[in-house]
């Protein structure tokens, strides 16, 4: 063996660690089914207590109280909207389309915030106590905890979205944006689900 043979580190000859696949995209997954049980669990308890309240002969909420259909219908509207630009950026990241995938991005984020405000929109509209009844309370903790699972999945979007600016998630390197774009379409199933136990089955 010669001398600079021999002076060669083996840490720099030995080869890279063998990358661990998806893992990201497996915690995506398991938080994603995570918040959803949360959510869908707190819809099961609104729709518990609001068939024995109507079981007994009484409304879900006063009838004072109108819970308007149009927030809901447009916060579905927007979120669909969102899922077919979600999937147009994690598509233009894997073709190395950066510039569509930054305007996929944009539109994604805004489409989400504006899923948020009429969210807001609709506490505006309800002008509702939180203790009025039983139904009022899990009414806004059902979506009160759907608002959160939004707002995390804008925060994943937009972290990965700061990557792809770096040039880190193009190719086949696109799996964090893939993480969060399977916590997203996550959302907006179990938002159908809230959209559909609170607003039209009301």
């Amino acid at each position: 063996m010669s001398a600079a043979t021999a002076s060669v580190s083996p840490l720099v000859t030995a080869p890279p660690p063998a990358r661990r696949p998806r893992v990201l995209l497996v915690g995506a997954t398991l938080g994603a089914v995570a918040s959803g049980v949360v959510v869908l669990t707190a819809l099961s308890a609104y729709l518990q207590v609001r068939g024995d309240r109507l079981g007994d002969g009484v409304t879900a909420l006063p009838e004072s109280i109108v819970l308007p259909l149009t927030p809901g219908n447009m916060g579905l509207l927007t979120l669909s909207m969102s899922a077919i630009t979600m999937a147009w950026l994690v598509y233009s990241l894997r073709q190395g389309d950066r510039q569509h995938a930054y305007l996929a991005l944009g539109v994604t984020i805004l489409l989400g915030a504006a899923f948020i405000n009429s969210t807001a929109y609709l506490y505006q509209q309800l002008a509702m106590p939180l203790t009025l009844t039983d139904t009022s309370g899990l009414l806004y903790i059902t979506t009160g905890l759907h608002l959160v699972m939004t707002f995390v999945g804008l925060v994943f979007t937009a972290v990965m979205g700061f990557q792809a600016l770096g040039g880190q998630l193009t190719g086949r390197d696109a799996e964090g944006m893939s993480a969060a774009a399977l916590y997203w379409y996550v959302t907006i199933a179990v938002y159908i689900a809230v959209w559909y136990g609170i607003y039209i089955t009301k």
